[in-house]
């Protein structure tokens, strides 16, 4: 084995590259050691080809200044960039745990454990867009999961956009990037925060069903299928999978951009909604079900925390308290806008919830500065006008969750009772209330007459949302079968064949039936009856 030139080597007088972790189509992965700082760090490479565009260059350093400046718990920490022989780097906080996509391959996850992991991700993703960010490149293998048990992190935000300029990766990659495009990035190039929704909408429906929801031969193929068609929903998959998961998955991957969440805060947040109105068996469903794979419940054991906290409203206290303030201040903020903040001067961070209540300009609180007094109230100022922003952002996904919830996909509509309904009538009481008619079955019913409904499913009272189909059983009236022919078989024979057939029978025995022969049968052979009828059988 060819051992990598790269390892032992000392990049910038700092960082000894140790092993290598991985390779993808745009980069090369390394772990290395911070000499300086005496702990380990993943040093990103690009792939030498894509050096050759100063262009690619250009934005490279951009995007990772970019990324450097989004100081978020859920985020792969960007330290510091540079050049080797002419290829660009990156070095990254090193992640020491799997992938979203190494879980994936030991089997599909459960509804509560995958709803926690996808709410993980928009999380730092919402605080993403809020900076202006876009990260066009989420997929498992974007999404690392840490052994010690802390939120799950995204890698490489924003690098993908400066990637896509000049790369040309290899056809395995290009298949892992289409399978979560958004149609909208496919047909237009067109890249904002609701084209991440919909690839977070895709990695949740893998994370369910443990594949992704198109398969083809070639990348464009897969591509096609993106814009063309819609996401399948994963009861296709998984029949028991509860509707509102379904619906939740259908609202993330609309093709249409506008009818997607507007971001990834208000995705997250009817993510929260759906996942407070599922029971616990809900909860559990999970594709062939059991627990999951003994890996699966070790990675999912380590992260229940994190996902706590992900699916709750507010950050857990003592992660307020961990979260730096500067964090919070820059992905509030365009990327660009602000510059290193000032010496001596910050705020306290406050929990979203408080920003809805109460007088934001009593919850900022100054620390002294030394600076001249203008300034120092400019800062203020402006520090009040982002509290503000961000209180607009809250109000607007509460809205957004209002509208889903009262109007949107997520709108509840009560089955009317259709039973003992004409057909006629039954369509028309279920199309009035915004549900859908399906092709009704048929069954044999003793006590419903012929052409009324026996029942439905959904059934009546049950709330669904709109568009849902319910599909009636209308009534055959009762089931009729021809009386047959038994004449000149034995008791036996005869008294088997009718029963068969449905029918009671009951016996005459003409001079003791000695001769064991029927010689007769009354209603006559042919003669249509309901099932369950008596006939009476004369036997010689």
């Amino acid at each position: 084995m060819v051992k990598d030139p790269l390892i032992g080597r000392l990049v910038d007088s700092r960082y000894e590259v140790v092993a290598q972790v991985a390779r993808g189509g745009m980069a090369t992965v390394y772990r290395a050691q911070d000499r300086r700082l005496d702990r380990d760090v993943a040093l990103k490479l690009m792939h030498a080809h894509l050096a050759d565009s100063p262009e690619f260059v250009a934005r490279f350093r951009r995007e990772a200044r970019a990324a450097a400046r989004l100081s978020n718990p859920g985020v792969v920490a960007v330290y510091d960039q540079g050049s080797l022989d002419g290829v660009a780097y990156l070095v990254m906080e090193y992640v020491e745990g799997p992938s979203l996509r190494d879980l994936i391959a030991v089997g599909p996850l459960s509804v509560g454990e995958a709803l926690g992991l996808v709410a993980q991700v928009l999380r730092p993703l919402g605080a993403a867009h809020r900076a202006g960010l876009v990260h066009r490149d989420i997929k498992p293998e974007n999404v690392l999961l840490p052994a010690d048990g802390a939120v799950a992190k995204v890698a490489d935000f924003g690098l993908a956009r400066a990637v896509t300029e000049v790369a040309q990766t290899t056809t395995g990659n290009v298949l892992g990037t289409v399978a979560y495009l958004a149609p909208e990035l496919i047909t237009s190039g067109a890249s904002t925060a609701r084209a991440d929704v919909f690839s977070v909408g895709v990695v949740l429906y893998e994370l369910l069903t443990g594949t992704l929801p198109f398969h083809a031969d070639s990348p464009i193929q897969v591509a096609f299928r993106n814009v063309h068609e819609d996401v399948p929903l994963p009861s296709t998959t998984v029949p028991q999978m509860p509707t509102d998961v379904d619906e939740l998955v259908r609202t993330m991957t609309q093709r249409d951009p506008l009818q997607r969440p507007g971001d990834a805060d208000a995705a997250l947040t009817l993510l929260r909604h759906v996942a407070g109105e599922l029971t616990d068996s809900d909860l559990a469903v999970r594709r062939g079900g059991g627990t999951g794979s003994e890996r699966t419940q070790e990675v999912m054991a380590a992260n229940a925390r994190a996902a706590r906290s992900a699916m709750a409203e507010t950050p857990e206290p003592d992660q307020e308290r961990d979260t730096p303030s500067a964090g919070m201040r820059t992905v509030s903020l365009p990327i660009g806008s602000i510059g290193p903040e000032p010496a001596g001067t910050g705020t306290r961070q406050l929990p979203r919830r408080s920003l809805l209540t109460g007088d934001r300009a009593q919850q900022t609180v100054p620390v002294p500065s030394q600076g001249p007094p203008q300034e120092a109230a400019g800062r203020r100022y402006g520090r009040r006008a982002l509290l503000s922003g961000v209180g607009v952002l809250v109000l607007a996904a509460g809205g957004y969750a209002a509208w889903y919830r009262s109007a949107g996909p997520g709108r509840r509509i009560t089955v009317p009772d259709i039973v003992g309904m004409t057909q006629q009538d039954a369509r028309s009481a279920v199309e009035g209330q915004g549900l859908v008619w399906a092709t009704p079955a048929r069954a044999y019913s003793d006590t419903v007459a012929a052409g009324l409904v026996i029942s439905s499913a959904p059934g009546a009272g049950e709330r669904v949302t709109r568009d849902r189909a319910v599909t009636a059983v209308v009534s055959r009236g009762r089931q009729r079968v021809d009386v047959p022919d038994v004449v000149g078989m034995s008791e036996e024979e005869a008294t088997a064949a009718l029963e068969e057939a449905g029918l009671s029978v009951e016996v005459s025995r003409v001079l003791g039936g000695l001769l064991d022969t029927v010689r007769s049968v009354e209603p006559a052979a042919g003669t249509s009856v309901t099932v369950g009828s008596t006939v009476t059988v004369t036997v010689l």
